[in-house]
């Protein structure tokens, strides 16, 4: 075969592999953009419950956000679950995310029954429709350290500009058109509220609202302490993305002393489960016949919620002594 085949041959294979990972990069941001917009069209409807209904063209936007949400308004608690969604930028809402964890808890709860062949000892099962509530909290937690990260690097670009020249809103406006979600998304939500004839507090406020992150506060009363007394803004947002670097470098630190307390929660918890599994598994009919009692009997049964309760409690007090707030 000439040289020039093999060369042709793997041009044709570069270009393939090229485009199929720029078709897939297209796609993946597209998505991301969409998700994005979706987001931002939920943040209209959830303002801080103290601040009065505006009388802005924002208002009519945020009554058609609301209606992205509806079941929010009928059903006690819902509110709480539609930030919780947003935090953990799910664009899910609130009432098809009940009931997918209602019929996650139906389906176990079947699975259970035939597995056990009976509707009584099946009724754990039901445990399996709070897995999402589980995993939003996970990505709740997520999204808001992540949003915390980004915080430093926001605050230096708002820096920046206003050393340039340009104003507070066009700083958010920056910070929402250069960096990416979740804090691009919430402070270019700030700068289209304060755009649509906002107040720049009540915005600041929303936002804190929304995200709930621990640096907010101060960020929001440092500008609002500027609006009304005047002086160098800039210089006091370059000082407070010092002051989170540092806290996050102790945070840090905290962390990687503490891991031994949390990886020892982490090992005592699982201890009973991994010895239980291991007898009914690996123990033969001994084995067997020393755990089916726990399964079995009423007596077992309660001895088995009553050591999974303490072994809960345990967990969850293991790991709250191993956590330090910083």
């Amino acid at each position: 075969m000439p040289p020039v085949l093999y060369i042709l041959t793997f041009l044709a294979a570069f270009l393939a592999v090229e485009g199929l990972a720029m078709l897939a990069s297209e796609r993946w941001e597209g998505a991301r953009a969409t998700a994005r917009r979706r987001l931002r069209r939920i943040a209209l409807g959830i303002q801080s419950p103290d601040q009065p209904a505006e009388g802005t063209i924002l208002r009519a936007r945020r009554e058609a956000g609301r209606a992205l949400v509806d079941f929010a308004r009928w059903v006690p608690g819902a509110v709480q679950l539609e930030r919780r969604l947003y935090q953990a930028g799910v664009v899910t809402p609130p009432g098809r995310f009940v009931l997918l964890c209602v019929a996650l808890g139906v389906a176990g709860w079947l699975v259970g029954s035939m597995l056990l062949d009976s509707t009584t000892l099946a009724a754990p099962f039901c445990v399996i429709g709070v897995l999402p509530f589980v995993r939003i909290g996970q990505l709740r937690a997520k999204r808001i350290t992540k949003f915390e990260e980004q915080f430093p690097d926001a605050l230096d670009l708002m820096t920046r500009a206003m050393r340039a020249g340009h104003s507070l809103s066009f700083g958010f406006q920056m910070v929402g058109d250069e960096l990416a979600d979740p804090i691009g998304t919430e402070f270019a939500q700030v700068a289209e509220e304060i755009k649509l004839g906002q107040d720049t507090r009540v915005a600041l406020r929303n936002l804190t609202y929304r995200m709930e992150a621990g640096d907010l506060p101060f960020f929001v009363t440092a500008i609002t302490i500027q609006r009304e007394t005047g002086g160098n803004l800039a210089e006091v947002l370059e000082k407070l993305g010092y002051l989170i670097r540092d806290r996050f470098a102790l945070y840090g630190k905290v962390r990687a002393l503490t891991a031994v307390g949390r990886a020892s929660a982490n090992l005592l918890a699982s201890m009973p489960l991994v010895m239980v599994g291991a007898l009914y598994t690996c123990g033969g009919e001994g084995g067997r016949s020393y755990v089916k009692p726990l399964l079995t009997t009423v007596p077992g049964m309660y001895m088995a919620a009553i050591a999974g309760a303490l072994v809960l409690i345990g967990f969850v007090f293991s790991r709250r002594f191993a956590r330090i707030e910083v």
